[in-house]
């Protein structure tokens, strides 16, 4: 007789494995929402990546109940993306087993081997490539052609590489420079560097680090003062002068996607169709 399915509490164990590997943080990329509260109180979500009953997200009937409540289908989040990622169609299978995955390996060596070697942790993950940047292409009505594509596709996937060398802290930065940027007079974005501190409280040495990593790997440089006398930042475009990460930002907004999933998480399948 076949097994009904029925929603099973995590163990003890799971739990722990969970909490240990999460670092207090939600697993959702570029979210800093902490999942205890100061009072120690758990205010996070404990989220199936395949769902725990029929008619959830993701639901896999092959599954047994217990090996729903395993740490393998689980993850924390904060409340706000535990909702956003019920969207099956952003949020597939594959997406959110890289989410889990990125996310535990900048925590899960913690109490090991970590803490007793020096680690270049920027080698620890990879870029998840373009294949044909179709649904990219398809939303700006550009009509490529499939060598025109091919042209773009190795383009970005040298950005894509160059961007996995940059460390987090400093690609969080450059997430915060994307968001806010505006469009600019040598460069398709830019953003004021008082806006910046003032938005992330890093202090001014702070920044110049993060921008001279920024700038060391092509992706920022300073592009003066504007009109008010204050010094701005622009967002470098690569070799051929494509506004790549304006094009970026607005594909995401039109396509509701969060940006971090492509800053942060290094995933440029996003831009695919098929």
């Amino acid at each position: 007789m076949a097994e009904i399915p029925k929603r099973l509490a995590p163990t003890r164990e799971t739990l722990r494995e969970l909490y240990l590997k999460s670092g207090n943080r939600c697993a959702f990329p570029g979210c800093k929402k902490a999942l205890f509260n100061l009072k120690g109180v758990f205010v996070g979500q404990i989220c199936h990546i395949e769902a725990a009953e029929p008619g959830g997200e993701r639901f896999n009937k092959h599954q047994t109940n217990e090996q729903r409540r395993l740490p393998s289908n689980l993850l924390l989040m904060c409340y706000d993306h535990h909702v956003e990622t019920n969207d099956v169609s952003k949020f597939p299978l594959n997406r959110m087993k890289r989410i889990k995955e990125e996310h535990e390996k900048l925590f899960s060596d913690v109490v090991g081997s970590m803490l007793k070697t020096v680690t270049d942790h920027t080698t620890l993950t990879g870029p998840i490539f373009a294949k044909n940047l179709k649904k990219l292409d398809r939303v700006f009505k550009w009509k490529n052609s499939d060598d025109e594509l091919l042209e773009s596709i190795k383009e970005l996937n040298s950005v894509a590489k160059k961007l996995a060398k940059i460390p987090m802290p400093t690609r969080e930065l450059f997430l915060v420079l994307i968001n806010r940027g505006q469009d600019g007079r040598d460069a398709a974005l830019e953003v004021s560097v008082s806006e910046v501190q003032q938005a992330t409280n890093l202090s001014s040495r702070e920044l110049k680090e993060c921008f001279s990593i920024l700038d060391n790997h092509g992706f920022t440089f300073d592009n003066g003062k504007n009109d008010f006398g204050v010094e701005v930042v622009g967002i470098a475009s690569p070799q051929s002068r494509w506004p790549l990460w304006a094009d970026l930002k607005a594909f995401c907004n039109k396509e509701k996607i969060d940006i971090s999933q492509i800053i942060i998480n290094l995933d440029f399948s996003v831009l695919d169709e098929g």
